[in-house]
């Protein structure tokens, strides 16, 4: 459930900030031309998010149970291993999305597509640090 809730987060993060950096306010607006509103522009990315946040997440079950198995005695240590695996998960799965796709291969849309992927994967792995932490602060103060 916690991995369900910080999917449905992350999405809505990520299409917000895409949307909020891709967002052309309208005095800049360019005379008889179209352009999508913010919320145009959080629909088409929330929508189109779905299936690699789906992907990410059941990868994120990979790499948890991994990092689990090793024993990592620092917690910037742990930190850093999982920023890594998730920005390495999330480069995979635009690789997949990439030789799937029947276009020609443009390599500066890939360089852009895999940043914006290591950025949501990044945001993934906080937002479930997050909700961790918060479970853990819930149970210590509710288990008396």
């Amino acid at each position: 459930m916690k991995r369900l809730h910080t999917t449905i987060l992350s999405i809505i993060f990520f299409s917000t900030l895409y949307s909020g950096a891709s967002y052309i306010h309208v005095s800049q607006r360019a005379p008889n031309t179209y352009y999508f509103d913010f919320w145009e522009t959080f629909v088409f990315v929330f929508i189109f998010s779905i299936p690699p946040f789906i992907a990410g997440a059941v990868i994120s079950i990979v790499i948890d149970l991994l990092v689990k198995r090793m024993s990592i005695s620092s917690n910037i240590a742990h930190y850093l291993l999982q920023l890594i695996l998730y920005s390495l998960a999330a480069c995979l799965i635009i690789g997949v999305l990439f030789v799937l796709d029947d276009g020609p291969f443009d390599m500066l849309a890939f360089m852009i597509y895999l940043l914006l992927g290591v950025i949501a994967a990044n945001i993934y792995l906080h937002i479930l640090l997050a909700l961790n932490k918060i479970h853990k602060i819930l149970i210590h103060r509710y288990s008396k």
